[in-house]
């Protein structure tokens, strides 16, 4: 096979940027890690070959092209500290490769929303949010957010779907001048979502792989990072009991601010002579709220209406379920099958990519400084879906 005559030094120096192990590497490529230490170092005459140096490319984040150039010529950046408030199971010898990946990207579209703002001479976001004379109530936090950010329970109990509900929040956070952007490839039990704190634009990143409805609590429990002038990295989300006090705050504002207790009690009120909420009952809660099942429980459990052992009853059927979805979505991809409602891949760049960055994007097109295949390229879709995706993106951003 042709070996693809790639610059070592280059490859070297984009590892060691994006924090990147060879152990990372041999597994996406699917070769040894011996293999993998000689390409990288710049001594040993070995290459990989042109189908192995895509792969590596392709896990990397990186054009192909990329490995080719001469190492002053790629630009790379430092990545920020992130206070670490994940918890694991058992072992924690995590390879964080796929996340520091993600977050370089998180730092990439940040800097590309600001150089096209800086090519069309139009004011970028500016965050300017200070909660340093809020209370300390988790349950005013989330009341004020609510107000600064102006979400409403009739906004809230109007929109369609959860996903709506997510764009919503989004767009309306980031109207606060923080860049909320989704990360790829990395496990949910790796992160759900990660702040990385700016004084001028702070960066939220949401997992891509999560539900709407996860993603729009990771989106207020990071925001209540941000707001605490921190950089952190989370993997867990409203239904632990989690040990750190940061993380009980954040999760507590989130919780109160997707479902204010006050507005829970009321709308449960119908079923005040049930001793227990039926799962049906649960479901109709949620979808009200537009939040997951698991959010509504841990709720019913903050205002005292279930027990810590309903609970736990209710978090191991709901977590039993998702388990047998994911089996039965997985069985069905070895056959060859198609399961469940396909989203478009306009529908799903809408979702990853930030509301300023794609209102940028859409701005940049209208002028003439991207081309509609500029468009495609950066969003990972068709030239023939990018009309689709400026079509809903001003239903978000206007």
């Amino acid at each position: 096979m042709q070996s693809a005559t790639i610059n070592k030094n280059t490859l070297q120096v984009i590892c060691s940027a994006k924090h990147v192990s060879t152990d990372f590497i041999a597994r996406k490529v699917g070769c040894p890690k011996e293999r993998v230490d000689r390409w990288v170092d710049p001594t040993d005459d070995l290459l990989p070959t042109i189908l192995q140096a895509k792969k590596m490319a392709k896990c990397l984040h990186v054009p192909f092209a990329g490995l080719y150039m001469q190492p002053n010529d790629v630009p790379l950046k430092r990545i920020a500290p992130l206070q670490n408030f994940r918890t694991f199971s058992g072992e924690s010898a995590t390879d964080d490769s796929a996340l520091y990946v993600g977050i370089y990207d998180l730092e990439q579209a940040k800097d590309f929303y600001l150089e096209i703002c800086k090519e069309l001479g139009t004011p970028k976001m500016q965050f300017q949010l200070d909660a340093s004379m809020w209370n300390k109530s988790a349950s005013v936090w989330a009341a004020m957010l609510r107000d600064v950010a102006n979400v409403n329970l009739v906004m809230q109990f109007r929109l369609q779907s959860p996903r709506q509900f997510y764009l919503y929040v989004r767009q309306q956070v980031e109207l606060l001048g923080v860049f909320v952007h989704c990360f790829s490839d990395v496990d949910l039990d790796t992160a759900r979502g990660l702040a990385i704190f700016y004084p001028d634009t702070p960066i939220i990143g949401i997992n891509a792989d999560d539900r709407p409805p996860a993603k729009t609590f990771t989106l207020i429990h990071e925001l209540t990072h941000i707001l605490k002038r921190q950089s952190s990295l989370c993997n867990e989300i409203f239904s632990s009991f989690s040990q750190n006090e940061e993380e009980i705050f954040c999760n507590a504002v989130a919780g109160e601010f997707l479902v204010p207790a006050d507005a829970l009690k009321i709308f449960i009120e119908k079923w005040a002579s049930l001793d227990v909420l039926t799962i049906g009952n649960i479901e109709q809660i949620a979808k009200q709220f537009s939040v997951s099942k698991e959010v509504i429980i841990r709720r019913l459990l903050d205002i005292k209406r279930i027990s810590k052992t309903a609970y736990d009853a209710y978090s191991e059927e709901f977590h039993h379920l998702i388990e047998q979805e994911r089996e039965a979505q997985r069985i069905a991809r070895q056959e060859g099958a198609t399961t469940g409602f396909v989203q478009p891949s306009e529908r799903k760049a809408v979702d990853r990519t930030s509301s300023t960055l794609s209102r940028a994007l859409y701005e940049g097109f209208r002028e003439e400084y991207f081309s509609k295949q500029n468009v495609a390229h950066y969003l990972g879709i068709s030239q023939s879906k990018v009309d689709s995706f400026f079509r809903e993106v001003p239903t978000w951003i206007n």
